[in-house]
C-alpha cells in the first residue's frame, strides 16, 4: 500500500532525476550535440541503471525495501522520459529529417532493453547468480 511518505520519496528522487536529466542536456549541449541526442544517451544509461538495479532487488529480495525501490523509481523515472524521445522523433520527421527519426527510434527502442538486459546480466554474474 502506498502511503503519503513513500508518495513524498518518490517524488523528491523523480525531481533530482528530472534536474540531472536537465544538467546532462545542457552540457551536452555545450559540446554540440543535439537535444534530441541527450535524450536518447538519458533513456538507454536510465534503462542500464534499472537493468542493473532489478538484478540487484532480484538476488536481494530481502535487503531491497520499499524504499529502496521507490528512490530507485523516482530518480529513473524523472531521469528517463519517453515523451520527450517521443517529441524528438515527431520533430525531426516534421523537419524532414526523417533518417535521424528513424535512428533515433531505432537506438532508443531497440537499445534501452538491450542495456537494461545487459546490466542486469553483468550485476547477475557479478553477484554469483548466473545470467
Amino acid at each position: 500500500m502506498t502511503t503519503p511518505a513513500h508518495l513524498a520519496i518518490v517524488a523528491i528522487a523523480g525531481g533530482a532525476g528530472c534536474a540531472l536529466r536537465v544538467s546532462v542536456r545542457d552540457a551536452l549541449m555545450r559540446r554540440g550535440a543535439h537535444p534530441w541526442w541527450s535524450t536518447c544517451a538519458v533513456n538507454l544509461a536510465g534503462a542500464c541503471v534499472m537493468g542493473g538495479v532489478a538484478a540487484y532487488g532480484a538476488l536481494r529480495a530481502g535487503a531491497f525495501a520499499g524504499d529502496v525501490a521507490a528512490i530507485a523509481v523516482g530518480v529513473l523515472g524523472g531521469w528517463t522520459t519517453y515523451s520527450a524521445f517521443a517529441m524528438d522523433v515527431v520533430q525531426l520527421w516534421l523537419r524532414g529529417s526523417r533518417g535521424n527519426a528513424v535512428l533515433l527510434w531505432a537506438l532508443t527502442m531497440l537499445g534501452t532493453p538491450i542495456a537494461a538486459l545487459g546490466a542486469a546480466a553483468a550485476v547477475r554474474m557479478l553477484a554469483g547468480g548466473g545470467s
